[in-house]
């Protein structure tokens, strides 16, 4: 039957509480009925973020979290770190032959048994990421054409890599997993787009070997042990060009975690999703190391509360 624009419009207001975007109208068109478009709101972490937030018993919003300090072990020894990234790389080299596009964005709609009737409306999806770029570029009058060199980190089956390939001359797009790389490369070859590299990231730079103007990655970081993290984010801030920005979302904290590098490596591994926080004064520490600026840091949806997650931009200040 189909769903008409005034019904998703109408349900981006009531249910998340603005606007859709052009290419989420487009997107949501294809629902089967209103069944089951308001199933997919009430599943998603944008509802889930903004519904677990209020307290029906007060009939307002809770306080923001109280950030208590996180015992997160993020330095290690060479020989420690290479432990730690073989295994994450196994686990999404596994993923990517299994459940290449749920791994990406977990929902039963891009499960391998869905995915090819729903593959475009995954690939538009990716939409929302460059709307977001394009956003921060403007708070800080910037334009695309400025970045000559982007690199996009975590770039799984090219999701979003598809949307940046529209949007800058020449993207580098860096996995850690081959088959997820793989897919990525045909659906951009199938798309026509030619100004694609597709790297991958193994130490000690993590697919990072020259400089570029812009670095981005969501949703991707926190999927890593903290040391991991730390070390994807050096080599970035290292590699930037002066002049250049780094736009990424990190989950920051959620209340109870820790991470010990002993422990996490004597723990039996299931080869499952994790998810990870490395505070924010880690990240403005590693920043500063490189001579990088600060210049936003915005709440994120990029997980459900309690966690906290965050949208950083930073700026390499050229040389005086």
């Amino acid at each position: 039957m189909g769903v008409e624009r005034t019904e998703i419009e109408m349900a981006y207001r009531v249910m998340l509480g603005r606007e859709p975007l052009d290419e989420e109208t487009e997107i949501w068109r294809n629902a089967e009925s209103i069944s089951e478009l308001r199933r997919a709101f009430i599943e998603s972490a944008e509802f889930k973020s903004d519904f677990l937030k209020y307290n029906p018993a007060q009939n307002a919003w809770k306080p923001p979290i109280e950030r208590k300090h996180l015992p997160v072990e993020w330095q290690t020894e060479p020989e420690t770190q290479a432990a730690l990234l073989a295994y994450v790389q196994t686990t999404w080299t596994k993923l990517g032959l299994e459940e290449p596009h749920w791994s990406v964005l977990a929902s039963e709609d891009w499960k391998a048994s869905n995915i090819e009737k729903n593959k475009v409306y995954f690939y538009q999806s990716g939409a929302r990421d460059t709307a977001l770029i394009s956003a921060i570029l403007s708070r800080h009058e910037a334009v695309p054409e400025s970045f000559g060199r982007v690199l996009e980190y975590g770039c799984g089956v090219g999701r979003v890599t598809l949307h940046l390939a529209s949007m800058f001359a020449h993207v580098t797009a860096v996995d850690i997993s081959r088959s997820h790389l793989a897919l990525a490369e045909a659906e951009l070859h199938a798309h026509g787009a030619t100004n694609v590299a597709f790297v991958q990231a193994e130490l000690p730079d993590f697919g990072m070997t020259a400089p570029f103007d812009l670095w981005f990655t969501r949703i991707v970081l926190q999927h890593n042990p903290p040391p991991v993290i730390a070390m994807i984010l050096r080599r970035m801030f290292a590699c930037l060009a002066p002049g250049g920005l780094a736009i990424f979302q990190l989950c920051t904290y959620v209340p109870g975690y820790r991470f010990s590098v002993a422990d996490y490596l004597g723990q039996p591994k299931q080869g499952e999703i994790e998810v990870h926080c490395l505070p924010q004064q880690i990240v403005f520490q590693l920043a500063q190391e490189a001579g990088c600026l600060c210049l936003e840091v915005t709440p994120d949806n990029g997980m459900p509360p309690p966690w906290a997650s965050d949208v950083f931009v930073f700026h390499k200040t050229p040389p005086a």
